[in-house]
């Protein structure tokens, strides 16, 4: 149907596109399908004007009309009337996470929410015993952070608990914990020295098993994927839990060619009815595919952007630094990329019309990405540029992109879920500068860009957009271990929050032109909540659920 414009520097116009719908519409085939009224308890629009409204009409999954109920029905007398008992508002759309490896999570060792090494050691065994013919465990989940004792663990931590090779990735996926069996498996030289990465050492010189950032990659690399069967299956199980959340659409934060190809023969089954906006991951084979101009698009697929990694995580202490971890003295932080590097790809990006995302966390990290960003991007100019979480970001620096129109692509449950300890890590070490003034500042680079897109960064949090709406408006986590607000200064209002996880979050992806909002000449992406989270007080947040999901139109969920 649609494939959106191949320039990133010139997006299709509002009206152009209603009257590609509507010459589109008066095909007889498409004239014949049938036509819907919504109606709800109120219908939010999130659209700029932020329209609260009776109903809309829909015909072949796109939105015909919005408005007052008697009129619809007199333009559309032969429409059936849909009455939901609920609150309608735009499908909600992750604007950064990563779906494939939620997906294959499923299908693999879940460590989210383990207490100690002694239980993440008892789950390993028990499925272990349950998938005795896998070559490889692979798991995801762990976090020192959440132990008794927060220290990083050892491959002898999981002794007893299988002879196969396992590597279970930290909660972030900047750190991985092999096993014996792996270390002796893989026979690598563990002194090697990577740039961007660190292998972490026992007292006696070995490998303790644990692998940060580029070092964790090193070893992945070697790891089989999983195979193609399993990985449908998995795509499934992870679809209908986005589908369960409202999730119509989500931003994957880098990809391989070939996982993007393997989106796109899912979305060209029917097995995938998520709108997805990929993300290249950065490396040479990507960087040949953009030249080439070979990569798959479609109506349900745009593949525009490219991801860069310039550090690592805060909870593993890889997120960039301009001072010393409080918590490690004579650390800062890896850069995982060169300085000059980074720049030279964002200006091939510039001349191919691609958007740059950055994952940057540290303030310097982010300086990084602030310097070479306004030395190539002309002020005013609508590349809409991401930087991915700017979590840790100096207020200075922020200044310097005024006009530059860059989006800061943040996850709300970051904050809540960092806010134990997060202040263990980054602390005033210099009385002329103070990191914590520009940490989990939302409200902050609301304010400086005017606008934000919101996401999870799942699996890494929960999917719940809900979880993230609550986050992002009462800066606690909705599962309660919160119980005063992380920095209550950085509040996003309700409407900020609902706009930056529908409409800015459409626009940070070039694909606000046709979802996002329920507006005439949009897809029909929608969800239907029991309660209305633009109105209930904080207690009532657990209650909220989805009571059913619409893409094009169609009732998915």
């Amino acid at each position: 149907m649609f494939t959106n414009s191949n320039n990133i520097k010139m997006t299709i116009p509002q009206k152009v596109w209603k009257i590609f719908i509507f010459l589109f519409s008066i095909n007889t085939s498409w004239g014949q399908q049938t036509i819907e009224i919504h109606t709800a308890k109120k219908i939010y629009c999130a659209n700029d004007s932020f329209d609260i409204i009776e109903c809309f009409v829909t015909q072949k999954g796109i939105i015909q009309f919005t408005g007052n109920l008697d009129s619809a029905k007199m333009t559309f007398p032969d429409a059936t009337l849909v009455k939901h008992n609920g609150y309608i508002y735009p499908g909600f759309n992750d604007a950064h996470c990563h779906f494939l490896a939620y997906c294959r999570g499923t299908e693999e060792l879940q460590l989210f929410g383990t207490s100690s090494k002694i239980e993440v050691r008892k789950k390993l065994k028990k499925f272990a015993c349950k998938n005795k013919k896998r070559k490889w465990i692979v798991g995801r989940g762990w976090d020192q952070n959440n132990w008794e004792v927060q220290e990083f663990p050892n491959f002898e931590d999981l002794n007893g608990a299988t002879k196969i090779p396992t590597c279970l990735s930290r909660v972030d996926g900047h750190a991985i914990w092999l096993n014996k069996a792996a270390l002796e498996h893989l026979n690598l030289n563990y002194d090697t020295i990577i740039t961007g990465g660190e292998i972490l050492k026992l007292s006696n010189g070995q490998s303790s098993g644990v692998f940060i950032d580029n070092a964790a990659d090193w070893i992945q690399d070697m790891i089989p994927d999983m195979d193609e069967d399993v990985m449908i299956k998995a795509l499934k199980c992870g679809t209908e839990d986005l589908l369960k959340s409202g999730i119509t659409s989500v931003s994957e934060a880098g990809l391989s060619y070939n996982e993007i190809q393997f989106i796109h023969n899912q979305q060209t089954n029917g097995a995938l009815p998520i709108r997805v906006n990929a993300m290249l991951s950065v490396n040479q084979e990507n960087l040949n595919h953009i030249s080439r101009n070979d990569i798959p698009q479609s109506e349900k697929l745009r593949v525009r952007s490219m991801k860069f990694y310039l550090d690592g995580a805060l909870g593993s202490r890889g997120a960039l630094l301009k001072h010393d971890y409080c918590d490690r003295v004579h650390h800062k932080g890896l850069q995982l990329m060169n300085a000059n590097e980074f720049r030279y790809y964002c200006t091939y990006l510039y001349q191919k019309n691609y958007q740059a995302c950055v994952h940057a966390i540290g303030d310097s990290a982010n300086k990084i990405v602030i310097d070479v960003f306004t030395k190539i991007l002309a002020p005013d100019f609508d590349a809409r540029w991401r930087i991915e979480h700017a979590q840790i970001v100096d207020i200075n620096d922020i200044a310097k992109l005024h006009n530059y129109g860059v989006i800061p692509s943040i996850q709300p449950t970051h904050a809540t879920s960092d806010a134990l300890w997060a202040f263990d890590r980054i602390c005033n070490t210099n009385s002329n500068y103070n990191p914590k003034n520009g940490a989990y500042a939302y409200k902050t680079w609301l304010d400086s860009m005017g606008y934000v897109a919101l996401g999870t960064d799942f699996p890494v949090e929960g999917i719940s957009p809900i979880a993230t709406f609550y986050s992002s408006v009462f800066r606690k986590d909705l599962s309660g271990n919160l119980k005063q607000a992380f920095l209550p200064q950085q509040c996003l209002s309700r409407k900020q929050t609902l706009l930056g996880m529908t409409l800015w979050a459409a626009r940070a992806e070039f694909t606000d032109d046709y979802k996002g909002s329920i507006e005439i000449g949009k897809y029909a992406d929608f969800v239907v909540l029991n309660k209305d989270i633009m109105e209930i007080e904080e207690s009532k947040f657990n209650n909220v659920k989805v009571k059913h999901t619409y893409i094009d139109g169609k009732k998915v969920r």
